[in-house]
């Protein structure tokens, strides 16, 4: 029998009177109307915001802390008003021709929150006729744009917020993903092994040395060659995942993903901006699956694990278990509230990526067990070391 789960604390905002909840609420609803969800360069990055706020708000970040964040990232995005935006009316009826088309970003939350409002405000039930629906539904493609539609997602359950959700279903849908055609219609099996861990495909996929020398440096462009030069090799690894028990195995491979992250830790304290992605997008998942059937969690985790193979192989097979310092002496792991407080008053409090992570890996703890205290000590690492991100390679500039 396939494991359950107990879905996460809603934090309704509206009931609240502190004035971290009332700031929350407010930027939520100000960056909503302010930015579009996509911005420069050429639209390919995303707006963060409610994310960063939301996780910086659970690690307990006043008010003032909130309005820093919201200003320090503001300065980026692009205004929900900009002239390259284009303003053609989406319909229930031509809602899809748009798909992957980036410069919809606002006109798509637009007609989402018109279809909210139609509802009487049930954002859930949109999502659902939006996502679910269909021979090719967009849920197949939201792995797009590096998890963040389903990371959008997670925090517009979170906090039953329905201005971020159709911020999610724009976000979805202008990042739809290619690979969606895989979870249409199932590609025929070329595996040459089964097995039921994901890690075990990586282990599997470092070993190939028909990846040998596929790419020269690690970032997000590797993911478009990987698939027009070596889509055989990619789906032979993938479809050797065997998914089951969905809930056990993501949280088997939020584990993993746990201690990838942490062993991209450089010299300089850069941890890889990309694999972080896959930590944060378990904690997506792992608020999202109780809302969802046991068919719909096979299929997200398939999706997630092409993702997670993808992103993997991009930033060049790095070792997946974490060489971790061992403390010496007497010296104690920080209690979760102490690294709360380290990471709110770090310099890099303000960074849109940072609380995420720290948040990701206590609610993979709080959901799987503590696993020996690995996900306490990664966080009191991760926050005492941090000194940017990695990973990039060459950078946006070398995306088509």
């Amino acid at each position: 029998m396939a494991s359950t789960l107990e879905p996460v604390q809603v934090h309704l905002l509206h009931e609240r009177d502190d004035p971290s909840s009332q700031k929350l609420k407010e930027l939520f609803h100000r960056n909503h109307t302010a930015h579009a969800v996509l911005h420069n360069p050429r639209l390919i990055l995303h707006n963060h915001l409610p994310h960063a706020l939301g996780s910086s708000y659970l690690l307990g970040a006043t008010d003032v802390q909130l309005e820093a964040i919201y200003l320090s990232d503001s300065r980026t995005l692009t205004a929900a008003n900009a002239d390259k935006l284009h303003r053609e009316k989406i319909t229930t009826e031509n809602w899809r021709d748009f798909l992957g088309n980036k410069i919809y970003t606002v006109a798509y939350a637009q007609f989402f929150d018109s279809e909210v409002e139609k509802r009487g405000g049930d954002w859930v039930s949109v999502v659902e006729d939006y996502l679910f629906t269909g021979p090719r539904p967009v849920i197949n493609g939201f792995i797009g744009g590096l998890g963040h539609s389903f990371i959008h997602l997670a925090y517009a359950f979170e906090f039953n917020d329905k201005e971020v959700a159709t911020e999610a279903l724009s976000l979805g849908c202008t990042e739809y993903d290619p690979t969606h055609e895989f979870l249409d219609s199932a590609p025929p099996d070329n595996s040459t092994y089964k097995t039921p861990q994901l890690e075990q495909v990586l282990r599997k996929i470092r070993a190939d040395d028909r990846f040998d020398g596929y790419a020269n440096e690690p970032g997000f462009v590797n993911i478009l060659t990987l698939l027009a030069h070596h889509e055989a090799q990619v789906l032979e690894h993938w479809n050797a995942w065997v998914v089951e028990d969905p809930i056990k195995q993501l949280g088997d491979f939020a584990h993993t993903a746990a201690t990838l992250f942490m062993e991209t830790c450089n010299a300089e304290g850069e941890y890889d901006f990309y694999l972080a992605h896959i930590l944060t997008v378990a904690h997506a998942l792992r608020v999202l699956f109780p809302h969802f059937s046991l068919e719909r969690q096979v299929s997200l985790m398939r999706q997630y694990g092409l993702y997670a193979v993808l992103v993997y192989l991009a930033q060049l097979r790095p070792e997946t278990e974490w060489k971790e310092s061992k403390a010496s002496g007497d010296e104690v792991t920080p209690s979760w509230d102490k690294i709360y407080k380290s990471a709110l008053d770090n310099k890099w409090f303000v960074d849109v990526h940072f609380p995420k992570v720290v948040r990701g890996l206590k609610v993979v703890e709080e959901t799987w067990g503590l696993a020996d205290g690995l996900y306490q000590r990664a966080a009191a690492t991760f926050v005492a070391k941090f000194n940017g991100w990695g990973g990039f390679g060459l950078g946006v500039d070398a995306i088509p």
